[in-house]
Parts: C-alpha cells; sequence; structure tokens
C-alpha cells in the first residue's frame, strides 16, 4: 500500500477523523482502562506541515491502543471467542491506519533495511529503499522539511553502500529512522500488524495458547504504548 497516492488517501484520511472524533473506531475498547490512562502531549507540531494530520496520527495511536487493551482484558477474563474478535478489530486498524498513512512505517523500512545492509549483498541496497522513498513521498505532504531532511541521508546511505560501506550506510539509516521518530509521529503498525497474527495463531488452535496470545498482544501494546507516550512536541 505505500505506493498509494498521495492525493488519493486525504478522504480517507477525512473518514478516520471522523471516526476518532466520534469514537466510533473505538467501539468497545473504550472500557479498556490501560487505554483510558494514556497520557499524550500534543501542543504544535513545528516540522509538519499540517499539524492536523500528527495530531490524527497520534489519536490512532490512542485508538489502537484501546483495541489492543481490550483483547487483553478479555484474555484475562477467559473470553477467548471474545477476544479473537477484538484481536481481529485491531489488526483491521492498525491495517487502515497504515492504508490512510503509508509514511508512518517509514520507521521500519529504514531500519529493516539498515540490518539487511549489514547481513546482505549492497547490491539489494536499492530495491530496499524503493518504499523508504515512497513513504518519503507521502511525509512530503505533511511534514516537508523531515522529509526532505531524510531523504538526502537515505541517498547518503544507497551512496555508502554502492562504494562498499556497509556499517556507514546502516548508521545512516539508523540516524535517518530516528530523526523521524524525534520529529514526527511513528506507529509502528507493521510491528503490531505481526504480534496480532500470532495472537490470532495462538488462540487458533485446538487447545487455545491464552498465555502466548497475551505475550504477543502485550508486545504490540508496548510498542504503541511507548511510540504513542514520548510524543513530545516543541512550540516555536
Amino acid at each position: 500500500m505505500k505506493s498509494a497516492n498521495r492525493y488519493a488517501v486525504k478522504p480517507v484520511v477525512a473518514l478516520l477523523a471522523a471516526a476518532l472524533a466520534t469514537g466510533a473506531v473505538v467501539g468497545t475498547a473504550s472500557a479498556a482502562s490501560r487505554g483510558d490512562s494514556e497520557t499524550i502531549n500534543i501542543t504544535e507540531y513545528s516540522d509538519w506541515g499540517d499539524p492536523g494530520m500528527a495530531k490524527i496520527a497520534v489519536d490512532s495511536g490512542r485508538a489502537l491502543i484501546a483495541h489492543l487493551s481490550t483483547a487483553v482484558a478479555l484474555l484475562d477474563n477467559g473470553k477467548v471467542a471474545e477476544a479473537r474478535s477484538a484481536l481481529i478489530a485491531s489488526r483491521e486498524f492498525a491495517d487502515a491506519i497504515e492504508r490512510t498513512m503509508p509514511y508512518l512505517t517509514v520507521v521500519e523500512d529504514m531500519r529493516n533495511a539498515s540490518n539487511k545492509v549489514v547481513e546482505e549483498d549492497v547490491t539489494t541496497v536499492p530495491a530496499d529503499l524503493l518504499p523508504i522513498y515512497a513513504s518519503l513521498d507521502e511525509l512530503q505532504v505533511y511534514a516537508p522539511k523531515v522529509a526532505s531532511r531524510t531523504r538526502g541521508m537515505v541517498q547518503k546511505a544507497e551512496k555508502n553502500a554502492a562504494a562498499g560501506n556497509r556499517k556507514d550506510a546502516a548508521q545512516m539509516l539508523k540516524e535517518a529512522a530516528d530523526d523521524i521518530v524525534q520529529h514526527t509521529v511513528y506507529l509502528p503498525v507493521d510491528y503490531v500488524d505481526e504480534q496480532v497474527h500470532g495472537a490470532l495463531y495462538a488462540l487458533n488452535q485446538t487447545k487455545p495458547d491464552v498465555a502466548a496470545a497475551k505475550a504477543a498482544v502485550n508486545r504490540a501494546l508496548d510498542s504503541v504504548t511507548t511510540v504513542v507516550d514520548e510524543v513530545d512536541s516543541t512550540v516555536n
């Protein structure tokens, strides 16, 4: 979905924003205490050309936390079937976030590419960077300064890789990922998706493995909570 037209997603963004405002996307997740207890500091995103999109991204993270928290609460109460439904809803919501805001996954893409630079043949690097450039095209619409700065760092990484400087290329990609985390909103939706799939697999066994499912959901929940809870913007 990372190649989706950046203008075509705007109507979807509006719908997501409306759903978040009304609480429609959260459903029964509003009862989850862990999600309700999260505190998010949102003032102004000076590096965003569209601060409203930053708030939508953070609110999406809050809603995702609530979805996952509901699944944990249901598992704690032994309601496996209900928990399975909550996990499916969490997975679908995470997928919707990614479709709406593809650039949110660029950090994961850069970190994965950084690992590949060291582990694989450097000739594969250009192909690994294609989804990163596509995500940066998306990010350009909402945070042009960040996207431009990051693109320059990725280009340097690509040149280092082409010259055989694997470690320098990997380090540059890590720094680019860290820069985005510090200046925009990043949600680890790919990681959440992996963990939710793992949880569903555990629950779909003949004898549901509730412990394994809870562990997977908690990993997903902790990843989102950490990101959302650390959002702290500076007003210029």
